[in-house]
């Protein structure tokens, strides 16, 4: 099975990896570039998509990879930040004649607190915006659909490898409507972030 949308998104962060790379990094002090991604699980099955072997694979609202990039700001000799991103959410499954993916484009805006060298907590907010469930080919009888998001609470905690990288835990409380339907986007996701 090919996942043209997924390379797309591997294609996209390195683009923005390499466009933060070209910032001055020392424009401010305790301002730093990141990019991230994770791995996200949980809410709804919006559809299960049955291949021709006999396997199924669901798409949910809750899934699958969220890249993002940003930037963080902690002042010197303080314990606390602020860290913004906007990222790409996608959850997709695609065979030779067919595809459905469920995207959004997240906002985040989180508070931190620096524990010490290795350790950070955060929580913030979080709003999505172009929410859409798509299909194509042999599953385009999906069809597509626009949903709603309302705004999301982030908790999130961080574990620094070195200085620039960290593996992070986090869960999303996440809601999505269309009409009076209301879709569950609740998700825990374990990624990396990278600060430049």
């Amino acid at each position: 099975m090919q996942h043209p949308i997924k390379r797309s998104c591997a294609v996209s962060a390195l683009t923005l990896a390499a466009s933060l790379l070209a910032l001055p990094t020392a424009q401010a002090e305790g301002f730093r570039p990141l990019v991230g991604v994770s791995a996200t699980g949980g809410g709804e099955t919006l559809v299960t998509v049955r291949y021709n072997d006999g396997s199924n694979q669901d798409v949910r609202s809750g899934g699958l990879i969220h890249l993002f990039g940003g930037f963080e700001y902690q002042s010197a000799g303080l314990p606390i930040g602020v860290q913004a991103n906007i990222g790409f959410h996608v959850d997709d499954t695609n065979a030779k004649n067919g595809s459905v993916s469920f995207r959004r484009f997240p906002l985040e805006v989180l508070g931190f607190w620096q524990i010490d060298e290795t350790w950070r907590l955060a929580a913030g907010l979080r709003k999505s915006s172009g929410v859409k469930l798509s299909s194509s080919g042999a599953l385009s009888s999906v069809g597509d659909l626009k949903l709603s998001a309302k705004t999301g609470l982030v908790l999130q905690g961080e574990y620094f490898i070195s200085p620039q990288a960290s593996v992070l835990l986090r869960w999303v409380q996440e809601e999505y409507s269309v009409g009076r339907v209301k879709v569950d986007g609740n998700h825990l996701g374990l990624g990396m972030s990278y600060r430049f």
